[in-house]
């Protein structure tokens, strides 16, 4: 249903496009920011756009942290046009399978997310499998996925 894409010189541009709804900016930095900080961190940064067949339609950021066995999810976004319509689950159902390919014997990893009591992402990532932790980092609630 999707796809991961590299973000390059000629696609740049559509990705920094995408914006979440207004409620949710508080939640995930944009992707400029994201991109730029994905470039100062690339030892660890696995960075791509999230397309449906070539239209861009999110964006997403892992941590692979190899020399600390740290790996998450570091940055996860949807387009505010393109939500609800099933690309977040697909997406998150690859993220799985990177991982996997990225992490071979990989047994688990993280994310964390901004807690609202309205509007909230928890329930979306509950649905992707994701169990609370009980973990508070820098203010966000932390979450893991566990292969089975």
């Amino acid at each position: 249903m999707v796809t991961f894409k590299e973000i390059t010189k000629e696609t740049l541009f559509p990705i920094l496009k995408l914006k979440v709804h207004e409620h949710q900016k508080d939640q995930v930095a944009n992707n400029a920011v994201s991109v730029a900080e994905a470039h100062y961190n690339l030892d660890t940064a696995w960075f791509r756009g999230i397309y449906k067949d070539d239209t861009p339609v999110g964006f997403v950021m892992l941590e692979l942290d190899h020399k600390e066995k740290e790996y998450g999810v570091w940055r996860f976004m949807i387009d505010k046009n393109e939500q609800g319509k099933g690309y977040g689950r697909a997406a998150m159902d690859l993220i799985k399978e990177v991982f996997r390919e990225e992490v071979p014997g990989i047994k688990e990893f993280t994310l964390s997310y901004v807690p609202k009591e309205k509007d909230g992402a928890d329930g979306f990532y509950r649905k992707c499998g994701f169990v609370d932790t009980g973990e508070i980092v820098h203010g966000e609630k932390v979450m893991r996925f566990v292969y089975e």
